[in-house]
């Protein structure tokens, strides 16, 4: 006799779902704006592991000067923590969605995210969210499906 999942598993895992999709379409715009607001280049994902690692321009830079001068160059040294550690939670986020909601269902949160930012207007990778490439290959090349 197989045991047959219960009525409670369904919901939790759609609710799951929802949180993990609302939550990166929160991050994706986060970093989408301080990104265009520091003039952050996200092209590319070595552009992201330099921010992430802490060797894009602008930290080499800051590194040499022990305090910022100003106000406004606080904010600036805030504004790239903030983007770096965003960009961090957003690598957490869906690696703990591929883990726990597998990568088809993880795959299909980012190509709704996705078609959302396309509809209002906002650049494809403005927000430097390359996974969705990863994903979108991934399931090209498995004809029925990428699951958990």
């Amino acid at each position: 006799m197989t045991s047959r999942p219960s009525a409670d598993a369904v919901p939790v895992v759609g609710d799951q779902v929802r949180r993990v999709e609302a939550s990166l379409t929160e991050l994706n715009a986060r970093i989408g704006v301080l990104a265009k607001v520091l003039g952050a280049d996200l092209g590319s994902e070595a552009d992201i592991e330099h921010i992430l690692n802490r060797e894009h321009a602008f930290f080499r830079v800051s590194a040499g000067h022990h305090s910022a001068v100003n106000a406004s160059e606080r904010r600036i040294q805030r504004e790239w923590e903030e983007l770096r550690g965003l960009l961090a939670l957003r690598c957490d986020l869906m690696a703990q969605a591929v883990n726990e909601l597998g990568l088809d269902t993880a795959r299909q949160i980012t190509l709704q995210v996705q078609a959302r930012r396309d509809k209002e207007g906002l650049k494809p990778d403005s927000d430097g969210f390359h996974l969705r490439h990863r994903l979108a290959d991934l399931s090209l090349s498995h004809p029925h499906g990428v699951s958990k």
